[in-house]
C-alpha cells in the first residue's frame, strides 16, 4: 500500500474511466482535472492506439504521457511519440504460420492507428462488440478484407496485432498454444474475445516503468486502475493498485483496493482518496 503522497496516476480508459456507453463522465473528467491540479502526473494508460484516443481526454490540460496500444508506444503531451516497443518481424511470421489454418478475425496496430478486418467493422456485434461501441469501432479503423496480407506486408513495423473470438474454448485453447510457442511475445487481453500480440518489451507496466524513469518517480509512489487482464502487471508494480469493480478477476486479484465500476465513477472515489494522503 502507498505511503507517501502520490505522484504518478495511471489510468486504464475503456472499462475504467470510461463509461460502458463509451463516455467520459463529468464526475470523473473533474476528478482528473483535480488530481492534475495538486501535481500528481496523471497518466493514459490505454489498450487503443494514439490515434483512436478520446478527444476529451487528450484535451485534459497537464496531460504529459499516453501509454498506447497496451505499452507498445508512449506518446508526449503533444502527441510525439518518444518510445516504440515493435513487434519483431520473426515473431510477426512465426504467428502469422501458427495460425494458418485458422479463419480469425484479426486487427492490426500500426503508426497509432488501427486497421481490422472487414467483417468485424461491417457487423462488430455480432462478433462481440457492445452496440455502445459500434460507432467507435467504425470512425476508429481502416478495413480489409485481407488481413494476414495486411499484417504480412507490415511485419517490420507493427505495435501490434490481435484477434476477435467468442468461441471461449477454441480462444482459450489456441491462446495457451501459442503462447508455449510465441515466447518472444507478451500475450494478454483487454476484453474477453480479444487475445492480443506485442513485443514482450511492450506492457502497461513497463511502459509505466519508463516514465516513471524519465520523472524520477519511484514506483512506490505511483497509483494505477484499471479492469482487465491488460492492467494486472501495472497494478502489481504500481505502488497502489486499484480495479474498479467491474474488473476482471486476474485484474482483480492485482488489485491493492477495489473501488466502484466504470459507470459509478469508481475512478473519481480513487482520485478523492488518494489526494486525502
Amino acid at each position: 500500500m502507498i505511503k507517501n503522497k502520490p505522484r504518478l496516476l495511471a489510468l486504464d480508459l475503456d472499462g475504467t474511466v470510461l463509461r460502458s456507453n463509451n463516455t467520459l463522465s463529468q464526475e470523473v473528467k473533474a476528478a482528473i482535472h483535480r488530481a492534475v491540479a495538486h501535481n500528481v502526473e496523471v497518466v493514459v494508460a490505454s489498450g487503443r492506439p494514439y490515434g483512436s484516443m478520446p478527444r476529451d481526454i487528450l484535451a485534459i490540460e497537464g496531460l504529459n504521457y499516453v501509454i498506447a496500444s497496451n505499452g507498445a508506444a508512449i506518446y508526449d503531451g503533444r502527441g510525439n511519440r518518444i518510445h516504440s516497443s515493435l513487434m519483431s518481424e520473426r515473431d510477426v511470421l512465426r504467428l502469422l504460420e501458427l495460425t494458418k489454418d485458422y479463419d480469425l478475425i484479426w486487427e492490426a496496430f500500426l503508426e497509432g492507428e488501427i486497421c481490422t478486418d472487414r467483417r468485424y467493422y461491417e457487423d462488430p456485434v455480432s462478433f462481440g462488440c457492445s452496440a455502445a461501441y459500434v460507432e467507435y469501432v467504425r470512425s476508429s479503423r481502416g478495413c480489409s478484407d485481407d488481413m494476414r496480407g495486411y499484417i504480412y506486408r507490415h511485419r517490420q513495423s507493427l505495435d501490434s496485432v490481435e484477434f476477435v473470438c467468442s468461441d471461449a474454448p477454441f480462444r482459450q485453447a489456441l491462446r495457451a498454444e501459442l503462447e508455449a510457442e510465441l515466447t518472444g511475445l507478451y500475450i494478454t487481453s483487454s476484453s474477453a474475445d480479444f487475445v492480443e500480440f506485442m513485443d514482450k518489451s511492450a506492457s502497461k507496466s513497463n511502459a509505466m516503468r519508463r516514465i516513471c524513469a524519465m520523472e524520477n518517480i519511484p514506483l512506490t509512489d505511483t497509483v494505477a486502475c484499471g479492469n482487465a487482464d491488460n492492467d494486472a502487471d501495472m497494478l502489481r508494480q504500481a505502488g497502489l493498485g486499484a480495479a474498479v469493480q467491474n474488473a476482471s478477476e486476474l485484474c482483480l486479484a492485482a488489485a491493492d483496493m477495489v473501488v466502484a465500476s466504470n459507470d459509478d465513477h469508481g475512478v473519481r472515489d480513487l482520485i478523492n482518496f488518494i489526494l486525502q494522503k
